[in-house]
């Protein structure tokens, strides 16, 4: 559909956002704003703040924002006009809505998606029928439950008999039957592709259906899986099963998990991991390389432990090397695709399983070395370069240490780490957009002005390098000044979406003045590069001091209030920790 822009403009202004988001998620009134558990990821504190005044929402931890119909959008799961279609009924609004063309390959191939559509419906059908009943207990015996089979619209092709009847009598064009991949073309007689089978339905980006994956139903014999042949809509180099449902779930999680077939996504979804997707195709092709860059976040392969699926992650990290993919590889138990492990540990080993991953560069280490002779000098050497390089292109300055020193604990040769490099320019920009002039000398400045000072070393840090922010969040946590609390949101979620970061486009993207302003000083600081980390661990031992010098206080106040003497005993010891931990901090830098 399309709406004309001023019906838009009219609805924006008549839809007030806090009764729409208030229809989804309690508000809490702070100020001239209000807080919420953001919907769009696990949120166990309100991070999702509402302006009345702009009429706009920010979660400052997963970065989801909008106004009122960008929220309705995001969280039904609908098109922007739908969300505005549905704000217009809420509130009354006389909405003209204009019905959009549809694209030329969906009107020529609008009989072929009905065709596969009622397939669908029929297979579904008799799975639940009688003549379904042991594809039904064979799905059942492997953990898919009512719910999984209707929302993946699993289902069940009957002996070729009774298929063929259904083909004749519903859908009776032959031409459609084979342009649709659902008989075989060149016999005289019409024989079906699919019968004695449980029927995996296959669909492209958008959700429509385009074919099958199809298991054979034990004890049965013939081919494991059987897939539609190669028609005008199924292509597998373009296509990647589930992609149209978890590419929603995949932005909400953080994460896609790719696995090697059709039932292991099916697998993931038993354990309520609903964003599996996996390629069609013995090859990961550029057109699917695409649909997973799209998704935008990081990739989580889940392949076997044997020699194919080893084989398989290898080929997939030499094709995404210089395509801005981020991904980690599952470490699972040996031999066991996501199915087995639902099926053997259940929900919570499935779960292990995923969050137990290794880096490229550690999947490489073993990998390389069933392929070299480690103890033949010239392999040997080979092995090294290669995971240099891998080391050097894959992983973080301050992780690439460690990995030398494994390499040499392998091979006897030594490598050292590259210094850290800038994503940002010190001094890039000024307020107005022009460039800095020269910097001054590099002088760390002294964080005895208190905790501020020390949380803008450390932001200055981590706009220099990203590496500062995963340490910052290791060691600290939090930011206490709200400038600095909002400015490292912005931050973590431009590092999230972009490889780069770039202070005259985030300075664009943020809202809050004193955040955008706290940026433009950062932007105008002296080059501390060459004083790094020392610069950034010096500022982490101030805040960690602040820290303490608070708990201690508070202890103090606890110690005089209590009446009980073990109690005021125990409260003591802690002070005492907490003095000496702090005295710790204080030899460590010079405050």
């Amino acid at each position: 559909m399309q709406i004309p822009e001023q019906d838009l403009r009219n609805i924006l202004d008549q839809t007030d956002i806090i009764s729409v988001i208030e229809r989804y998620v309690p508000l809490e009134k702070k100020g001239k704003e209000y807080l919420g558990v953001c919907p769009f990821h696990d949120d166990h504190s309100p991070s999702m703040r509402v302006s009345p005044d702009k009429q706009i929402y920010k979660c400052f931890s997963c970065g989801a924002g909008g106004n009122a119909l960008r929220f309705i959008q995001n969280i039904e799961h609908i098109s922007f006009p739908e969300a505005a279609a549905k704000a217009a009924e809420w509130i009354g609004y006389p909405l003209n809505i204009q019905k959009a063309e549809p694209d030329e390959k969906s009107v020529q191939n609008r009989d072929a998606y009905e065709t596969l559509r009622l397939f669908t419906v029929y297979c579904s059908y008799e799975l639940f029928s009688q003549d379904g009943l042991k594809a039904l207990s064979y799905l059942s015996g492997r953990g898919f439950s009512k719910e999984i089979l209707k929302e993946y619209e699993i289902g069940y092709a009957p002996e070729a008999g009774m298929v063929k009847d259904y083909l004749t009598h519903r859908i009776s064009d032959r031409t459609m039957l084979e342009k649709t991949g659902l008989v075989q073309i060149g016999t005289n007689d019409l024989i079906p592709s699919f019968y004695n089978r449980i029927m995996i339905p296959i669909h492209d980006a958008n959700g429509k259906p385009v074919g099958y994956t199809a298991r054979i139903l034990p004890p049965a014999q013939g081919p494991k899986y059987v897939n539609t042949t190669s028609t005008e809509l199924y292509d597998k180099s373009s296509l990647i099963f589930n992609y149209h449902r978890a590419k929603d779930e995949a932005r909400k999680a953080g994460r896609v998990i790719l696995c090697e077939g059709a039932m292991d996504v099916l697998g993931l979804a038993k354990g309520g991991f609903k964003e599996g997707i996996a390629c069609l195709g013995t090859a990961l092709t550029d057109t699917q390389l695409g649909l997973i860059a799209a998704l935008n976040v990081p990739v989580t392969l889940f392949y076997d432990q044997d020699e194919a699926g080893q084989n398989a992650v290898w080929k997939f990290a030499q094709k995404v090397q210089n395509t801005g993919i981020r991904f980690s590889i599952v470490a699972n138990a040996p031999r066991k695709d996501p199915d087995e492990v639902f099926n053997a540990y259940g929900r919570e080993g499935l779960e292990q399983a995923i969050e137990q991953t290794v880096s490229y560069a550690s999947f490489a280490f073993d990998y390389l070395k069933n392929q070299y002779n480690l103890n033949n000098y010239e392999d040997k050497k080979q092995y090294a370069r290669a995971m240099e390089s891998i080391i050097r292109t894959t992983l973080e300055s301050f992780e690439q240490n460690a990995a030398f020193e494994k390499l040499k604990a392998l091979t006897g040769f030594s490598f050292t780490a590259e210094p850290l490099k800038p994503v940002w320019q010190p001094n890039r920009f000024k307020k107005g957009g022009k460039a800095a002039g020269n910097a001054a000398p590099a002088v760390i400045p002294p964080v005895v002005k208190g905790r501020l000072q020390a949380e803008k070393s450390v932001l200055w840090s981590i706009l220099f390098h990203e590496s500062f922010l995963k340490q910052f969040q290791e060691q600290v946590g939090f930011f206490s000044n709200p400038a600095c609390s909002r400015l490292s949101l912005y931050i973590l979620h431009a590092y999230k979406t972009d490889a780069s970061l770039d202070p005259a486009i985030l300075i664009e993207q943020i809202e809050e003045p004193d955040a955008r302003d706290l940026l433009v000083e950062l932007a105008e600081w002296p080059d501390y590069s060459d004083l790094l980390p020392q610069f950034f661990d010096d500022a982490v031992c101030k805040i960690k001091s602040d820290m303490l010098s608070h708990k201690i206080d508070s202890l103090t106040r606890q110690i005089r209030q209590a009446r009980d003497l073990s109690e005021k005993i125990e409260l003591t010891k802690t002070k005492q920790s907490l003095v000496l931990e702090k005295n710790r901090l204080k030899k460590t830098v010079q405050f």
